[in-house]
């Protein structure tokens, strides 16, 4: 009977020692920002009810400057 050497050797032993480490799932630093604004935007609607004229009024107007940026 023969046999074949399936061993790895080299750049692929290392690639298949490192596999496990890469296979669990971590956010990325994007998502972890997205989810704080999602936070944040969460939090400003809560309380836009008691905000001021003067304070809703500066809400809206970097609101809509942040939104002009984002190309919106």
């Amino acid at each position: 009977m023969r046999t074949i050497d399936m061993t790895p050797t080299g750049a692929s032993g290392q690639h298949l020692r490192r596999s496990p480490s890469r296979a669990r799932p971590r956010p990325c630093a994007s998502y972890a920002r997205l989810r704080k604004a999602m936070a944040a935007a969460q939090a400003l609607q809560a309380i836009t009810g008691t905000l001021s004229d003067e304070q809703a009024g500066i809400v809206a107007k970097t609101m809509t400057a942040e939104l002009t940026k984002q190309g919106f």
